[in-house]
C-alpha cells in the first residue's frame, strides 16, 4: 500500500512540474500590447502639427491667431483634427489628415457675420438651418441680389436668362444661389443675404473656341489677361499656371489669390479668351 502512494505522489508531481513548465513557456513569451498594435496600425501626427498645418495653409503666423478647439474626428473613415481658430476679422475651420497632415476641409468667414443679429451663425454643417420666408430675414431682397450679381458680371438684365434664384445657405450664412445664361455663357453667383456681398461667382464660356491646334497667344498675354480683371494684383499673386488641352483645344489654367479671394480661370490659347472664371473669397 505504502508503495502505490508512492508511486500515485510521483505521477502528481511529474503532472505539476509538466503544467508549470508550459505556463512558464507562454509567460516567455514577449506579449505586444495592445497600445503597441494600434500604433503600428495608425501613427497619427501630434495636435501641435496639426495646428500649424491650419496656420500654414491660411498663411497665419501663430502670434496672430488665437486657437479656440482643436478636436480629433473621423471624415470619411479616415482619422482627422479640426483646427478652429480666429485671426484678425476673421474666424476658420481647418480639418486636418491626421496621418498626413494635409488639409481636407478648410471654411472661413468674418466675424462681424458671425454677431449680426440678422443671421445665425453655426460651425456645424450638419446642423439644421433656421425656417425663412420667401424673401429671406437679410436686408437684400432676391431682386437686389439679382441686380448685384448681373452689374458685377457686366451683364443687363435684358440680355440674361436666369435658371436659377433661390435661398440657400453656404458655410452657415444664408445666401441667394443665381444662375443665367448670356452670350453663350453661364454665370453663377452667392450673394450674402444680410449685406449684399458677393461670397463667390463663377463664368463659363459655352460657345467653343477656335478649331486651331496651334497656340497663337503667349503665356505672357494670357497672364496679362487674367492680371487685369483682378485689380491691384501681380505675377506674384498668381499660385499655379499651366498649358493643357482640352478635346485637342490649347488653354491656359491658372489661380489667382488676392485681397482675401482666390480666382481660378482657363484662357483659350488659340483666341485668348476667357473660358472659364470662378472667384470665392477664402477670408
Amino acid at each position: 500500500m505504502r508503495k502505490k502512494w508512492i508511486f500515485i505522489g510521483a505521477a502528481f508531481a511529474l503532472a505539476m512540474t509538466l503544467t508549470g513548465y508550459r505556463y512558464n513557456a507562454a509567460a516567455s513569451i514577449p506579449q505586444q500590447s495592445s497600445q503597441e498594435q494600434t500604433k503600428e496600425q495608425t501613427q497619427m501626427i501630434p495636435m501641435e502639427e496639426a495646428q500649424e498645418a491650419a496656420l500654414k495653409a491660411a498663411d497665419i503666423v501663430a502670434a496672430d491667431a488665437d486657437i479656440s478647439a482643436t478636436t480629433l474626428s473621423e471624415v470619411a473613415g479616415v482619422a482627422c483634427y479640426k483646427v478652429e481658430f480666429t485671426s484678425g476679422e476673421y474666424a476658420y475651420a481647418y480639418t486636418i489628415n491626421a496621418e498626413t497632415g494635409a488639409v481636407m476641409e478648410m471654411s472661413s468667414q468674418e466675424q462681424n457675420a458671425q454677431a449680426s443679429g440678422t443671421q445665425t451663425e453655426t460651425t456645424d454643417p450638419a446642423a439644421p438651418a433656421p425656417a425663412q420666408n420667401a424673401t429671406g430675414t437679410g436686408t437684400v431682397d432676391e431682386a437686389a441680389a439679382q441686380k448685384i450679381a448681373l452689374e458685377h458680371a457686366g451683364v443687363k438684365a435684358a440680355d440674361a436668362t436666369i435658371t436659377k434664384s433661390k435661398l440657400d445657405y453656404e458655410d452657415g450664412r444664408q445666401v441667394y444661389d443665381i444662375e443665367w445664361y448670356a452670350g453663350g455663357a453661364k454665370y453663377d453667383y452667392e450673394i450674402a443675404t444680410d449685406t449684399g456681398e458677393i461670397i463667390s461667382s463663377a463664368y463659363e464660356e459655352k460657345t467653343m473656341g477656335a478649331d486651331s491646334k496651334n497656340i497663337t497667344v503667349s503665356e505672357a498675354d494670357a497672364k496679362k489677361t487674367a492680371l487685369d480683371r483682378v485689380s491691384g494684383a501681380t505675377d506674384k499673386d498668381l499660385y499655379e499656371w499651366k498649358l493643357d488641352y482640352d478635346d485637342g483645344r490649347p488653354e491656359y489654367e491658372g489661380k489667382i489669390i488676392y485681397g482675401g479671394t482666390e480666382y481660378e480661370f482657363t484662357i483659350d490659347a488659340a483666341t485668348g479668351s476667357v473660358m472659364e472664371w470662378d472667384a470665392e473669397k477664402v477670408r
